[in-house]
């Protein structure tokens, strides 16, 4: 992910080209992630969707690293995205069910995935500077790959639902969700049209993809801390207390990346990832899956996933693909950091109220 905007640069694509390519994944997730939740829910079908596309998503990739211009690219672009889709809610719904079995957080089970996207983004980045661009494709599609046989030892889930999925579904369209769902559409789609031009503007700046590598490597390890203390930081300021952090800092970080025009500083601004995606993704999680019927965790982790980073996705590179042909990419991040704060003032609306338990 870090790298694929970059490699459509070196392509010779506009920046209206790279915010397309970058929304079409997107807007095909938006109409097939809830369904293939859904299905998962439903019909009890969470492994057999993972591993298949576990098995499809490196075959995608190939097909897209073989493409060679604009049009050539759109339909894998969406191919892409229909088979990964599925794969957060997924495995998030999985990671809940097991953390509380355990009676684990689940910024603890995340942990893990902070420190795989650490280590492979320094490597490849190394990788990518040291060979070609083309490595990004290649270092996929062996880690997913592996991702996909240890699905074949994933046991089977041991919470189903026990109502119809419309039942379930009104229990969780409350007022509070719906307003949950609104302010965090406008944080993710200005952190997402940031993420979707920000290799661009590190290579801007005098970065080379080692640099740009490590970046994201940085911002990995600074989830690490607030993963493996979220559960007594949980406790004590709840799951709305993370996604307040998570406003503020967001914006305090996209501002400071449109004054910074030095590689070395905006690689130390990346350490504030920690406390805005972090706080963001265990606060958002389980603020839904205190609000969420039992069984149906998949479907809402889907909708949170829909709306969060695919709906915002699409908005947000689209906006960042006219931004930077049009206003700087100094222009883009202020606009993006008032946006966050549009986002957090819609949030304060969600009030301290309580979780409300399953089935009413």
């Amino acid at each position: 992910m870090p790298f694929i905007n970059l490699y459509y640069e070196r392509m010779g694509l506009s920046g209206v080209q790279i915010g397309t390519l970058a929304a079409l994944p997107v807007f095909l997730a938006v109409t097939v992630t809830f369904l293939w939740g859904a299905a998962a829910d439903a019909f009890h079908l969470n492994r057999a969707i993972l591993r298949t596309v576990l098995f499809l998503a490196p075959l995608a990739a190939f097909m897209l690293s073989r493409s060679n211009n604009f049009a050539a690219l759109i339909p894998f672009v969406l191919a892409y995205a229909l088979v990964t889709s599925p794969i957060v809610p997924l495995l998030d719904s999985n990671a809940l069910e097991v953390a509380k079995e355990f009676n684990r957080s689940f910024g603890e089970m995340r942990v893990w995935g902070s420190i795989g996207w650490a280590v492979s983004t320094w490597l490849v980045g190394l990788l990518i500077e040291a060979l070609n661009i083309n490595w990004l494709f290649y270092s996929y599609i062996l880690l997913m790959s592996i991702t996909f046989l240890l699905s074949l030892f994933q046991p089977a889930r041991k919470l189903t639902l026990q109502t119809s999925l419309g039942h379930g579904l009104r229990e969780l369209f409350r007022y509070e969700f719906i307003v949950f769902l609104v302010s965090v559409f406008l944080l993710t789609t200005a952190a997402g049209g940031v993420n979707s031009f920000f290799s661009l503007y590190m290579d801007q700046i005098g970065a080379g993809e080692g640099v740009i590598g490590l970046s994201y490597a940085l911002a990995g390890l600074s989830e690490l801390p607030v993963m493996l203390f979220s559960a007594p930081l949980l406790r004590r300021i709840g799951s709305s207390g993370f996604i307040f952090i998570a406003f503020l800092t967001f914006i305090i970080r996209i501002l400071l990346y449109s004054v910074i025009d030095a590689p070395v500083w905006a690689v130390l601004v990346q350490l504030l990832h920690g406390l805005s995606f972090a706080t963001l993704l265990i606060g958002a999680v389980t603020f839904v899956s205190e609000r969420t019927p039992p069984g149906l965790t998949t479907t809402a982790q889907a909708i949170f996933n829909t709306v969060a980073f695919g709906l915002a996705s699409i908005a947000g590179s689209m906006i960042g693909g006219y931004l930077y042909d049009t206003v700087s990419m100094t222009g883009l991040f202020r606009v993006f950091s008032l946006l966050g704060l549009a986002g957090l003032a819609v949030f304060l609306l969600t009030g301290k109220r309580k979780p409300i338990p399953a089935g009413g």
